[in-house]
């Protein structure tokens, strides 16, 4: 194991704990949860540090960096590193999966590959390790690294502890080594701008920190993500640290947080004060539009930092006569127009294709590093960092007030639902609970406190697996819902079919006698000669021919219904059309696609769209496995009367008052269709071409069966 000490002291080799092996990124999200915050350390290895070679502050050679993960930020981290106006190289990455090893290598040549870390440092001479894994792999990587003479930077959140902040500070401070934490927002050019403009603001009377973001539902590479509140995690270092940085230039004494709330669905409010002064700390899932922003007021102005659009507004002078409050709003408006305007053109022009802010943070630590200056981030800092962090995480994981809901009764049947943590998921379960079912989720990651429903038994599984049998022991009726909504074939293929095949294998062998599997109305076949889809038209001939999602769903449907015969099991399909929900209104794919403040309606405002509201979905659907034995085989679910697309844009208006609608005619998208196909076939030859004028063309439906069991299905809910 070999790693420059950047300092003239040099170790003799003595014997180290045990370097923890990589955690790579590519891993589930149990594992960032903290279920495997360390690897095992039994059978302690013997590891012995060589003497350092010639320090780049003497020699003038570039410092080693080694890259600990594979994932798309250590891909950025890369690229920045390449970027920087520094003499620094990648020399060495680190990750346990070959497809993200390469990738990696891919963007840094001539460095070399290794499974571990502990692989890494026995190999290779680095001077910095660069951590760069799931958050739960921080702390051991961190401390394996210092203890072997390197000097760190780590991605946030650094570390889940003050405490374990403090004893890597420490146990870098004794070695005479250096910290980073990935708080690159800090080296921005608007965090840089208002730390210039701080001295003409006066004296500081209000600090907001905010950040507003929305959550990933799909990776594109079909692995779960992150839940909603890890998520939020993940992303609250960087407006704690931006409030924190101010609050230490504005004066000295003590940090306090002195407030602290947390939303019912993820919004977090905070007070932390310094000395005389008080800022806000704001960080929700839930505010809209996605923003980012740094706020400060003071006795003879403000500026507020946008982190989104890279741009500063300030207005500095009192502010108070009339022709100051007269021209304000129009120099506000002029420096966002002219200064965004810039801003994305710099962007544009420049290719940027990492983070904005972090070559310059990798080139202040390199630097610090060479000249054994000051840090580009105080010890300081980043432990109030931490330590705001550690209680808004403690905050989360609070259980919330108990919502009131009425317990099944003793005698009530299970139903297991695939699918239950997603749009239509979510209201098929309540619909569930309050019908009296006992229910039972399976999914590929808990959810979030405020998304579980009260009563409801979540249980975490692999759907393309085999499944163990007590997830579905006692079962009456399973409803699976899951299906792979973004990604490729292969992400379609295991959570589409796989899982498919999966659930029904364990509901034959668990003896259940209710199997509804939901499907979608795209796998039905356009018949010729204009007549309508019906619940019995033929399933398209051409499954790849409309992207992997189609594909998935319909050849899910086919061998559900063909393992249901097989295994002697009772299986009926549920064919939803395009999910909405009328209360908090969304346009469907199909209607068009929203461009900014512009919505471009694509065919004409007459033709029907086949539409259905997602909560009488879910009651189809309970509705369905309630009355098994009387519901048919087949049922696509749409509204009874099916809105215009007129209509559709009107409930959108509604909903977006001052959104602008154009509409598309047929007639110009089906030469833009051709000419993407055409296109398709250039840059992707040998794979199958998406027909866009095929998915928007003009489609009649047959309501009639789900018309004549919608009565039924208002009556049983009125019943209830």
């Amino acid at each position: 194991m070999v790693c420059n000490l950047l300092t003239l002291r040099t170790h003799p080799g003595p014997t180290l704990e045990p370097v923890i092996p990589l955690i790579g990124n590519d891993l589930p999200d149990t594992i960032y949860q903290g279920q495997m915050a360390s690897a095992p350390t039994d059978a302690p290895r013997q590891t012995v540090i060589h003497p350092a070679s010639t320090p780049p502050s003497a020699s003038g050679t570039p410092i080693r960096v080694a890259i600990v993960g594979g994932g798309k930020m250590a891909q950025h981290h890369a690229r920045a590193i390449a970027r920087c106006n520094f003499p620094a190289q990648v020399v060495a990455v680190a990750d346990p999966s070959e497809s993200a090893r390469a990738a990696m290598l891919g963007i840094a040549p001539g460095a070399l590959g290794f499974g571990t870390l502990e692989e890494l440092l026995r190999e290779q001479q680095v001077d910095v390790v660069d951590v760069c894994t799931p958050p739960a792999t921080h702390e051991p990587l961190a401390e394996a690294a210092l203890r072997a003479g390197c000097h760190i930077y780590v991605e946030k959140p650094f570390v889940a502890s003050t405490a374990a902040a403090s004893r890597l500070i420490e146990l870098a401070e004794s070695k005479g080594l250096k910290i980073c934490p990935g708080h690159q927002l800090l080296y921005e050019p608007p965090a840089r701008k208002v730390v210039e403009l701080m001295p003409a603001l006066g004296r500081l009377s209000h600090v907001e920190s905010y950040f507003s973001f929305r959550t990933v539902r799909r990776n594109p590479d079909g692995r779960a993500p992150l839940r909603p509140d890890l998520q939020l995690l993940d992303i609250l270092p960087h407006p704690v640290y931006l409030l924190l940085d101010i609050l230490e230039r504005s004066g000295p004494g003590k940090t306090e947080l002195t407030a602290l709330e947390v939303g019912s669905a993820g919004t977090v409010h905070a007070l932390v004060r310094r000395g005389n002064l008080t800022g806000s700390l704001v960080v929700t899932l839930e505010g809209r539009p996605v923003e980012c922003f740094l706020r400060l007021s003071g006795s003879n102005g403000m500026v507020n930092a946008d982190f989104v659009r890279g741009t500063v507004q300030q207005l500095i002078g009192p502010g108070t006569s009339g022709i100051d409050k007269l021209f304000a709003p129009y120099q506000i408006a002029s420096q966002v127009f002219f200064r965004s305007t810039r801003a994305f053109a710099r962007r544009i022009l420049k290719r940027q294709t990492s983070y904005p802010g972090l070559a310059e943070l990798f080139e202040a630590f390199f630097r610090s590093i060479r000249e054994n200056g000051p840090l580009p981030v105080t010890p300081d800092s980043l432990r109030e960092t931490v330590r705001i962090w550690e209680q808004v995480a403690r905050a989360l994981e609070a259980p919330l007030a108990p919502r009131a809901f009425t317990p099944p009764a003793e005698s009530a049947q299970l139903v297991v639902v695939t699918g239950g943590t997603g749009f239509l998921g979510q209201a098929l379960v309540r619909t569930l609970v309050r019908d009296g079912w006992r229910v039972r989720v399976l999914a590929r990651r808990e959810p979030a406190h405020w998304d579980a429903e009260p009563g409801v038994e979540y249980k975490v599984a692999d759907l393309a697996k085999p499944l163990p049998a007590e997830l579905l022991q006692g079962a009456a009726a399973v409803i699976h819902a899951a299906a792979e909504t973004a990604g490729g074939w292969e992400q379609h293929q295991a959570n589409s079919l796989d899982a498919t095949e999966q659930m029904v294998r364990a509901a034959a062998e668990a003896g259940v006698k209710r199997f509804l599997h939901v499907s979608s109305l795209a796998v039905l076949a356009s018949p010729r000669g204009g007549s309508a889809v019906s619940d019995d038209s033929p399933l398209e001939p051409n499954s790849r021919g409309l992207g992997p999602y189609v594909w998935g769903k319909l050849e899910s449907e086919k061998l559900a219904i063909r393992l249901g015969h097989e295994l002697g099991m009772p299986l009926k399909i549920a064919r939803p059309g395009a999910l909405v929900d009328y209360g908090n209104f969304d346009p469907p794919g199909r209607l068009g696609k929203r461009l900014g403040p512009m919505f471009v309606a694509v065919g004409s405002p007459s033709h029907t769209l086949g539409v259905v509201d997602v909560n009488f979905t879910a009651r189809t659907l309970v509705w369905m496995v309630d009355h098994f034995d009387e519901a048919p085989a087949v049922v696509n679910v749409l509204d009874p009367v099916l809105p215009t697309k007129r209509d559709l844009v009107k409930r959108l208006r509604n909903a977006n008052p001052g959104i602008s609608v154009v509409w598309l005619p047929t007639l110009v998208l089906v030469p833009l269709s051709w000419f993407a196909i055409l296109l398709q076939k250039v840059l992707k030859p040998g794979k199958p071409a998406m027909n866009v004028a095929k998915i928007f063309a003009k489609q009649k439906y047959d309501t009639a069966r789900i018309a004549g069991l919608a009565a039924g299905i208002e009556a049983a809910v009125a019943a209830k």
